[in-house]
């Protein structure tokens, strides 16, 4: 199935097709929102269900890592965010969740597109080595009720079906998408509800088993094992090749200095290369 760069998505077909227990019911779509996650937040401290999605076909001011805003122009990307309540696993736990959810994303774009994207720590899709998807995890509690138990809300952005002119000239050497890479449109809507059909069950293995159950999928797609690269941890900078991804979650550098260290945040690029957050 292909998809005109500019159309708009069709959600009776997305709700009669997906195949997901919870995740994805109920959908909820917008033309245009400021962000797709400040949606879910609004919903969640109203009561809203775990498995709630907010769908946009433009954000104004979606939101990446470190307080960076995510390139979101209408017609041709995946914008959405999903609502999680994970009532068993403490939140300082929560971080690796994002390679889970990059898992889904490049297991979904091959099975769609035919392309085989690499997972960059922790929370990036690549392909060609340039972003095609980006995973934001933020936690919330809503004071005053019965447990204030904190919610998750799962954000993410995926570069469809634009075309090389489209992106900034700022985001050119960083970022692209499937299209650009395949030369051919990929359905939005298939796309979406293969991710949420990969991430279900791979959410419920990193509640019972943490991500250590599908260490084993990340590590086969670990962006730049190997590659000099350099990781910018506040003030703190790490210089090295890409060795692993640890049981934790963390990544281990191997360093000339310090021999093998192990990172748990901060923002990866290859060195020689626009940083891409």
């Amino acid at each position: 199935m292909s998809e005109n760069s500019t159309a708009t998505l069709d959600f009776s077909e997305f709700r009669r097709n997906l195949q997901t227990t919870w995740l994805g019911h109920p959908t909820e779509y917008f033309t245009r929102v400021t962000s797709t996650s400040d949606s879910v937040l609004d919903m969640a401290r109203r009561g809203a269900p775990e498995g709630t999605l907010v769908v946009a076909e433009e954000q104004t001011a979606g939101r990446g890592r470190q307080g960076a805003t995510w390139y979101s122009p209408p017609g041709c990307g995946i914008w959405a965010s999903a609502l999680l309540r994970p009532r068993d696993v403490p939140i300082s736990q929560m971080p690796p969740l994002s390679m889970c959810a990059a898992y889904a994303v490049s297991t979904a774009i091959e099975q769609v597109a035919g392309v085989s994207p690499d997972i960059k720590w922790p929370n990036d899709v690549l392909l060609q080595d340039r972003k095609i998807a980006g995973i934001m995890i933020e936690t919330e509690t809503v004071p005053g009720t019965a447990d204030e138990c904190p919610f998750v809300i799962l954000g993410m952005g995926i570069n469809v079906n634009q075309t090389s002119d489209q992106f900034p000239a700022d985001l050119t050497q960083s970022a692209t998408s499937i299209r650009s890479v395949t030369g051919q449109a990929v359905n939005r809507m298939l796309l979406l509800q293969r991710v949420l059909e990969h991430f279900e069950p791979v959410y419920r293995e990193f509640l019972n088993h943490g991500i250590a159950s599908i260490l084993g999928a990340v590590k086969s797609r670990l962006a730049w094992r190997g590659r000099l690269v350099e990781l910018v941890n506040g003030i703190s900078t790490v210089k090295g090749r890409v060795l692993d991804v640890d049981s934790d979650g963390s990544l281990i550098i191997d360093t000339d200095k310090d021999g093998h260290v192990a990172m748990y945040s901060g923002s990866l690029h290859l060195i020689g290369q626009v940083p891409c957050n």
